[in-house]
């Protein structure tokens, strides 16, 4: 239990720190350095970790990046976390750029549910969102998601002005047709890419939608941050905000790719997971130093934090 007796059960896990695109809030203009392989988790260290976290009550793994499906061997990885006792659902984060290729094997591994993030709908706008032409690609990804029959899908989408929010109207239209659910994410401000010109408040997206459709509120699912509500009884449109009430409901982890584990995304530094891994502790003591960590895991005001030093291709969002 954490410090607002909660029970954690969410377990966000990044397995690689690399990706195949560059999307202006997540990678620096002038690139950034992967860690070296060895200081990366292997599969057998996640697997073990993931043992250990579902004993201390986590049953939610969600895989993340960089781009998760760029790691050679993860649906392999996910073959076996889903065989985990405890573990009740693996999901995924992707930015569905080699979603097409992997669907249908992600399904029968076990994925329940995937995020695909997409930030624009228009193809030169999306090269130069993410540095890369891949817009066709994303779109033949969410069809083969579907075909395999992995549902729910959601897509999620950073609303920045002057960037994409005069596309709020039409990301509704694409995903109410594709039977999608859409998430609209205000642009936080985590890391130095942040800037405060370039946000639209979720009140002000809000409204923007409400100019054309109608709005039934119906409420959260699960541990997430998303606020839900049914669009016209057509669709699941959700809202993701900067909010200190966040934290107040936050019942998930964060483990990224090199072995830290955050109990707070505003973190600055991780509780180095992998030492204990490579230095001969036992199951047991590793559980110990887990449950301590999360015992301290409190309220943090994201206004009273200064921008962290590192970017989210390496947290894992």
């Amino acid at each position: 239990m954490n410090s607002f007796n909660q029970g954690i059960d969410y377990l966000r896990l990044s397995v690689t720190d690399r990706c195949n695109l560059r999307c202006v809030y997540c990678i620096p203009p002038g690139g950034i350095i992967n860690k070296p392989q060895q200081d990366i988790l292997s599969f057998e260290e996640i697997i073990r970790l993931v043992k250990i976290f579902a004993s201390l009550g986590a049953s939610k793994i969600r895989l993340t990046g960089g781009e998760p499906l760029i790691r050679k061997g993860v649906v392999h990885l996910i073959d076996s976390l889903t065989s985990i006792e405890g573990i009740g659902e693996v999901s995924l984060t992707t930015n569905g750029t080699l979603l097409s290729l992997y669907a249908h094997r992600l399904k029968k591994a076990g994925v329940k549910r995937i995020n695909i993030s997409l930030d624009t709908l228009r193809r030169n706008r999306c090269k130069k969102i993410t540095g890369s032409d891949s817009f066709y690609r994303v779109l033949e990804g969410i069809e083969k998601a579907k075909e395999a029959g992995i549902s729910p899908l959601k897509l999620n989408t950073v609303v920045m002005k002057g960037i994409n929010d005069d596309e709020i109207i039409d990301f509704i239209d694409f995903a109410i047709t594709r039977g999608l659910i859409l998430r609209f994410i205000e642009f936080m401000p985590v890391t130095q890419l942040w800037k405060e010109d370039r946000v639209v408040s979720i009140e002000g997206i809000k409204e923007i939608c409400r100019r054309k459709f109608r709005l039934e509120r119906i409420g959260t699912f699960g541990p997430g941050p998303a606020q839900y509500y049914r669009v016209e009884k057509r669709g699941i449109l959700g809202f993701i905000a900067t909010d200190i009430n966040n934290c107040i409901r936050c019942r998930r982890l964060r483990l990224t790719s090199t072995g830290e584990l955050k109990i707070c995304l505003y973190e600055d530094e991780g509780f180095p997971l992998r030492e204990f891994l490579r230095n001969g502790f036992s199951d047991e003591e590793i559980r110990d130093k887990i449950k301590g960590r999360i015992e301290t895991k409190r309220y943090t005001d994201y206004r009273d934090r200064r921008f962290l030093e590192t970017y989210m291709y390496s947290i894992g969002g």
